[in-house]
C-alpha cells in the first residue's frame, strides 16, 4: 500500500514488493535531482516491470503520477484514498486464503522466468508440480472442496 511519496529508496522498497496498491497520492520520485542514479531494486526491476523505455524515461525525468505508474503496470490497483486500506485488506485476506506453499512456489517460479528460458521454466513447473499435488495442503483443499467448507492450511 503507497500511500503518499515513495522515494530514492523507498520506490525501490516499493519495487521489491510482490503487489503494489496505491491511491491519487502515490507518487514514485527518484533521486535524480540530487544527481544519483535509480539503485538497488530500481535499476533491476523497474526496466522488467514497464519496459526499458519507460524505465528510462523515469530515469530521465526522476517522477512518476499515480495514474501514469498504473497505466504502465506499476501499480496493481489505483483506488481513491478513502478505499486504500480496505482495498489492501481485502486482497490480503484473499491471498491468506490461498495455499502458503502454492504462492511461495509460484513466486520463485516466476521470479525465475523473469531470467530464464521458457524451457527452464517449464521444467521447473513439471518438477514443482509432483511436489505441491502431494503436500498436506493439497489434501486438505481436495478435502474441503468435498465436505463444501474453507480449508485450513498450514503450509505443509
Amino acid at each position: 500500500m503507497i500511500n503518499g511519496a515513495a522515494v530514492g529508496s523507498g520506490m525501490d522498497m516499493a519495487l521489491h514488493c510482490d503487489i503494489r496498491i496505491g491511491c491519487e497520492k502515490t507518487r514514485f520520485i527518484g533521486y535524480q535531482q540530487a544527481g544519483q542514479i535509480v539503485e538497488n531494486g530500481g535499476s533491476y526491476y523497474l526496466p522488467k516491470m514497464v519496459g526499458l523505455g519507460r524505465a528510462l524515461e523515469f530515469a530521465y525525468t526522476g517522477a512518476l503520477s499515480a495514474e501514469r505508474a498504473y497505466e504502465w503496470g506499476l501499480l496493481n490497483h489505483l483506488v481513491a484514498l478513502e478505499d486504500l486500506e480496505t482495498t489492501t485488506r481485502d486482497l490480503c485476506d484473499r491471498i491468506i486464503a490461498q495455499p502458503p506453499l502454492v504462492q511461495w512456489t509460484s513466486k520463485r517460479i516466476m521470479r525465475t522466468a523473469n531470467d530464464t528460458t521458457l524451457e527452464n521454466t517449464m521444467v521447473l513447473t513439471s518438477n514443482v508440480a509432483p511436489i505441491l499435488g502431494m503436500s498436506e495442503d493439497a489434501t486438505e483443499a481436495r478435502r474441503a472442496f468435498v465436505e463444501k467448507r474453507k480449508p485450513v492450511f498450514k503450509g505443509q
